[in-house]
């Protein structure tokens, strides 16, 4: 059951007046995103970013003042004009990159660390907080954050929003401290909305003469911008904000803040932006077995203004490509877990900017099968103004296998198989290319797998579409209050050494030890024929 962690009507109070001091400390931070596995790297095969993109999103508010020299973040690290700012940020994928982690940091010397972590990287989490504590002690500043934060500390209801009412699920970090199943590591722990937290946070370290920790809570203003949750488990002290909506049209972007390094295969060589429209932090579909799914991640949030944000990061894009990367073409890759929240008013007005002011760039995003094809004229429009790639979520051909799902919206007119069909012929005549995520592990029989498989196999060699695939095993997120997961820690890494680790390197996200309730774990033998299937795919041509 989720924990309510209190000590009365003091707990989330500041313990004094806050008190006014002159910055003197430089900020020397770094901030890395938790490896998730426990050896081995990435397979060069399987869909990926080379970019922490999660975490340059939550920390690119302060890194914009930095580069801007504005306040403590100015004077910091981050703002030194003889280093590139991406140089303090590190994603790790595994315990093997720890020697570049370590570099890092005797490099660096940092005063604060940031660390984000989704749920399979908690264990990596711990690792590398042991590591930084182990060499600076209660000088460094240890900050937590990230997806499984989100998950596992949390208000059931937004709006009474108390610290006595601030609810730990069992693998919450700040009750595995409490209750000493985890060192003391973690100084920090922020759930939901990080950006202006991660700023405020480095300003107040800047003034603070005393221990950091204990001076950030005294000192927090509840009003910093966002819905987030700090807890602070080493003095035993949890605040709450008050919950004043983010400015999200004065955010800066992530790609104007960080620039662009990366390219997508999909986008013929062009360099590729991550962009993001500032709608929420998940899908507007509630599928059970998803971690971004509605009940959880909440609902869209201020989509007046995507269009414009959506069109500003394109425009951004090309700037950064022309300036760093003068003889590629810009690309990009809208992160919305449904491109611009499916909104088809908010898509014909990003169509309107880009139709009055063109941009050199083309782009992709995320659909639903039925979002294709109940929004046809829509996304024909999106595809004249530069849409060439729509990444759909197909899972599985056999809904009603798995227990159906909440993107399945028309499932009783025609088949998932039929619409997918369909889909996939409006795009290509329109000449968008497509990408498909599989996710297996959701109680479907192994025949169904290889039926699955082979068909898109036939599929592609045919038609030559879908271009790429990403495999996926589900696996058990914490859900905040789910009752699936109510008794686990998620202290074990997600997949024990040995060959079925090997062969997750090919995935997405996969695990053994935390599979879907009442769901057989993977086994060796039928992951590795998925592999093969996958390998099939790629070597196939129309």
């Amino acid at each position: 059951m989720p924990l309510q962690i209190t000590k009365g009507a003091t707990l989330g109070e500041r313990l004094s007046a806050p008190k006014i001091v002159t910055p003197h400390l430089q900020i020397r931070a770094i901030a890395i995103s938790a490896p998730e596995c426990i050896s081995g790297h990435k397979s060069g095969r399987a869909l990926n970013s080379t970019d922490p993109v999660s975490l340059f999103n939550a920390c690119r508010y302060a890194a914009s003042l930095a580069k801007q020299r504005k306040g403590a973040w100015g004077n910091s690290n981050w703002g030194r004009l003889d280093k590139k700012l991406r140089e303090h940020f590190l994603l790790m994928y595994s315990l093997d990159d720890m020697q570049r982690y370590e570099n890092l940091i005797q490099a660096s010397r940092p005063n604060i660390l940031f660390i984000g972590a989704m749920t399979l990287c908690m264990p990596g989490a711990v690792e590398c907080a042991k590591v930084a504590r182990k060499m600076f002690g209660d000088r460094l500043l240890i900050v937590l954050g990230g997806r499984h934060v989100n998950e596992t500390i949390y208000l059931a209801d937004e709006r009474k929003r108390l610290p006595s009412l601030v609810k730990h699920h069992r693998a919450s970090p700040g009750r595995l401290i409490r209750e000493c199943e985890i060192p003391p590591l973690f100084d920090v722990i922020i759930s939901g909305e990080a950006e202006k937290l991660i700023a405020e946070i480095g300003e107040l370290f800047s003034r603070c003469n005393q221990s950091p920790a204990t001076f950030i809570a005294e000192n927090l203003d509840m009003t910093t911008e966002g819905r987030w949750i700090a807890d602070f488990p080493r003095i035993d002290n949890t605040l709450v904000s008050d919950g004043v909506p983010l400015k999200r049209d004065e955010l800066p972007s992530v790609v104007g803040t960080f620039g662009v390094t990366a390219s997508f295969d999909v986008f013929e060589g062009r360099m590729t932006s991550h962009i993001f429209s500032d709608t929420g932090p998940g899908c507007i579909y509630d599928c059970n077995f998803c971690s971004e799914r509605r009940s959880i991640a909440g609902n869209i949030q201020d989509i007046q203004g995507a269009p414009r944000r959506l069109y500003n990061q394109l425009n951004e894009t090309v700037s950064a490509v022309m300036q760093d990367h003068p003889n590629k073409g810009a690309s990009a890759f809208v992160e919305d877990s449904i491109f611009l929240s499916g909104s088809p008013v908010a898509i014909t007005q990003l169509c309107q900017l880009l139709e009055k002011a063109p941009l050199e760039v083309i782009f992709g995003g995320q659909f639903t099968i039925d979002q294709i094809l109940r929004k046809k004229d829509v996304i024909q429009r999106l595809a004249k103004c530069g849409l060439r790639y729509i990444f759909i979520g197909l899972e599985t051909l056999e809904p009603q296998e798995i227990g159906g799902m909440s993107k399945d919206v028309d499932g009783n007119k025609q088949t998932w198989k039929d619409r997918f069909l369909q889909a996939l012929d409006f795009m290509a005549a329109n000449h968008i290319d497509c990408g498909c995520a599989l996710l297996f592990g959701l109680g479907e029989a192994h025949i169904s797998r290889r039926n699955l498989l082979n068909g898109l196999i036939k599929l592609k060699q045919e038609t030559g579409q879908p271009l790429t695939l990403s495999a996926n095993w589900a696996v058990q997120h914490p859900l905040r209050s789910s009752r699936e997961s109510e008794n686990e820690n998620y202290l074990r890494w997600g997949t024990p050494e040995g060959q079925l680790l090997e062969y997750f390197h090919r995935f997405g996200e996969a695990s053994l030890e935390y599979p879907l309730s009442n769901v057989c774990a993977p086994q060796v033998g039928e992951v590795k024929e998925i592999i093969l299937l996958l390998n099939e795919f790629e070597a196939s041509d129309a």
